[in-house]
């Protein structure tokens, strides 16, 4: 991760972020871990915890044995999660760098937020709750990172197509080019998953409600439908909208027997699981992250990871590539000395990455890229 280990290098000169105690909500891996250690040589005390099914906790080890504090394992589930959120929130920190939102939503509802100079956002997801579930809440910035053209075209069509094809590819073992796929949301990540399933050979209809990103897919060759009137076609579902409540009972019913669900985006709430698991005849485990519902009419519906996202929940997952985890994280570090520097002349609430920040980081992964003359 040579961007990172570049602003590393400085900030083990400059100590800019010294003093500073940073509160973090991001996967718990090993890319995240470069992260947590370019802070702390910045001078930053980093107190961190992961989501749940996505830490790694051999990773969580390491960093504890760096003086990182670490909160949380693979196994906690959504409670747990929420106790992991006030562990980190109770170390005060003044800055929080967040993947969801979670750390933050929890902050300005149970904290004081004197002492906070701002924070980040790194997902889709997050972006849209604190634009509209709570919105006009914020007293500090709040660096979105995924408003960056950086983070959209290189870590979510290219980092995030690629990998949740790979993640589907080693959960099931199958052939992509035999299945027919349903995407459900056509953003930037979900642009590269099915660019990337078409051009294994897969068969690829796009689901999105709204009509310029629907027009977008067709305009890119995709067969674009409503999600009711792929139901009967779809083999494999895979959502990725970064909100709740998108497959619902109603499309569960009328699936075929043997289809695959499968979630990328950030929480597993857009696949109506209450439903799976209180309308299975029974619930058999594949494999460890393949489970079979077996409806009472005899349908069989499997769910890949547990809905949570498909290319860091399974067991082994890498999640994105190393490549654009750096650009991302860079985006990261970069933004968190902006805010130490310029917090005081910034607007409160969610904001895109400062256009400086975006061109020092294309230009430092440009050097990056560039074969030697």
């Amino acid at each position: 991760m040579n961007l990172l280990q570049d602003i590393k290098e400085s900030f083990l000169k400059t100590k800019p972020l010294q003093g500073l105690t940073i509160g973090m909500c991001l996967h718990v891996e090993p890319k995240t871990a470069v992260l947590c250690k370019t802070l702390k040589a910045g001078g930053a005390n980093v107190v961190i915890t992961g989501s749940p099914g996505t830490t790694k906790d051999d990773v969580a080890a390491v960093l504890m044995d760096e003086g990182i504090k670490v909160y949380g394992q693979r196994n906690d589930g959504r409670e747990e999660h929420l106790q992991n959120i006030h562990s980190v929130l109770k170390h005060q920190p003044q800055i929080l760098m967040d993947n969801g939102a979670d750390l933050t939503r929890e902050y300005i509802k149970n904290y004081n937020a004197e002492g906070l100079i701002g924070c980040t956002e790194e997902t889709t997801t997050g972006a849209n709750l604190l634009r509209e579930d709570l919105k006009g809440e914020f007293p500090v910035p709040i660096i979105v990172i995924n408003d960056s053209p950086l983070k959209q075209v290189i870590e979510n069509e290219h980092g995030v197509g690629q990998t949740i094809v790979q993640g589907f590819m080693r959960t099931t073992n199958l052939i992509v080019p035999t299945k027919r796929f349903v995407v459900v949301g056509y953003g930037t990540c979900g642009r590269g998953i099915a660019r990337y399933l078409r051009n294994l050979g897969a068969q690829v209809i796009v689901v999105d409600q709204n009509p310029i990103a629907g027009l977008e897919a067709a305009l890119d060759g995709f067969r674009v439908a409503r999600l009711e009137d792929t139901l009967e076609y779809g083999q494999v579902f895979i959502t990725v909208t970064g909100r709740p409540n998108i497959i619902l009972k109603e499309h569960i019913k009328k699936m075929n027997d043997g289809v695959i669900l499968a979630n990328a985006g950030h929480f597993s709430w857009e696949i109506d699981l209450e439903y799976l698991e209180s309308k299975a005849d029974s619930i058999e485990r594949l494999s460890p992250d393949i489970e079979q519902f077996t409806m009472k009419d005899g349908r069989r519906l499997m769910l890949l990871t547990k809905g949570e996202m498909l290319n860091l929940a399974q067991a082994g997952g890498g999640g994105n590539p190393v490549e654009t985890m750096d650009l991302g994280f860079a985006l990261q570090a970069s933004s968190v000395l902006y805010l130490v520097k310029q917090h005081a002349q910034m607007v409160t609430g969610p904001q895109p990455v400062p256009h400086e920040v975006n061109i020092e980081v294309a230009s430092n992964m440009l050097k990056q890229l560039n074969l030697p003359e």
